[in-house]
């Protein structure tokens, strides 16, 4: 698909318009070509589906913008590429920090105690966030993000197509972060005290 083809600027001009129809079909075109830019960067399934969502769940939120995109899937290109880049920043990041801690670890005798609290707490309020889902969200959120099943695995244990379950799990994640955002103190303070007691 090179440059924005008459299909691609007619769903552009509907979901600007709020189409969800519009929006699924943009999805089932380009899903692919994402996971697979993903996967060239990350080396990893799980985070290659993060990024699918992630994308999406961006198109969706800055609808009303895409009717200015000239190259959609030029731009699609580059959105993907990007996240995949911030995605590998952030894990080099959390491996540095992992890294720090076990440095940390072996003088602080009680950091095992702390953290198993710490993680008690952390798992307390990610069951708070699940009660917002919906019962067939939060089956699906348990099944690949608890669970670590891909979404085909999610699809075929719960009989539904790969497609249904990334449309669940997106709007599960968006749901889990905006609880997660709301409580984002209660968050802060359990890596605040974690950190420094």
């Amino acid at each position: 698909m090179n440059g924005l083809n008459l299909d691609d600027d007619c769903l552009l001009r509907a979901i600007a318009q709020d189409n969800e129809w519009a929006f699924t079909k943009l999805f089932y075109a380009y899903k692919d070509k994402v996971y697979t830019i993903a996967m060239l960067f990350t080396k990893n399934e799980t985070e290659a589906e993060e990024i699918v969502q992630e994308v999406f769940s961006r198109i969706w939120k800055y609808r009303h913008k895409l009717p200015e995109i000239k190259n959609f899937s030029a731009w699609m290109v580059t959105v993907t590429k990007h996240r995949a880049l911030t995605v590998l920043h952030k894990i080099a990041k959390e491996q540095m920090g992992r890294q720090q801690l076990s440095k940390l670890s072996g003088n602080q005798p009680n950091l095992d105690t702390e953290y198993s609290l710490r993680h008690k707490e952390v798992q307390s309020l990610l069951q708070s966030a699940l009660q917002v889902l919906t019962p067939q969200q939060r089956k699906i959120f348990e099944l690949s993000r608890l669970s670590g099943l891909d979404r085909k695995a999610v699809a075929a244990s719960m009989g539904l197509s790969p497609a249904t379950v990334s449309v669940h799990l997106t709007i599960a994640l968006r749901r889990v972060r905006h609880f997660l955002y709301e409580h984002s103190y209660e968050v802060l303070l359990l890596v605040f005290f974690s950190f420094f007691q």
